[in-house]
């Protein structure tokens, strides 16, 4: 199962269902009783997430859904360009 995530500027990320489902802005979005357009499309679109920064979310969500809960002790280093740290900082207080 996939969800389509569209960016400020129009570009679509389709990721696993259960990757995005690490965001709990995502999750709430999805899986809100009643037929928001969001959960009834598998789809939503962020209209202040340029796509290089939701890009890089989606490369966490990955990240974090393969790294939570393991038991491997050399879970490796997220990198983060200084470039796009406090835009990728705001989107991810948004997205929780």
């Amino acid at each position: 199962d996939t969800v389509k995530l569209i960016s400020a500027d129009n570009f679509e990320f389709i990721i696993d269902r259960k990757c995005a489902m690490a965001s709990g802005t995502i999750k709430n979005m999805l899986s809100s009783p009643g037929h928001f357009t969001e959960s009834v499309q598998n789809e939503i679109h962020f209209r202040d997430i340029k796509a290089i920064i939701l890009e890089k979310v989606c490369q966490y969500l990955y990240y974090k859904t393969r790294y939570s809960n393991s038991m491997d002790t050399s879970v490796p280093e997220f990198h983060v360009d200084p470039q796009m740290a406090l835009e990728l900082l705001m989107a991810s207080d948004f997205l929780d």
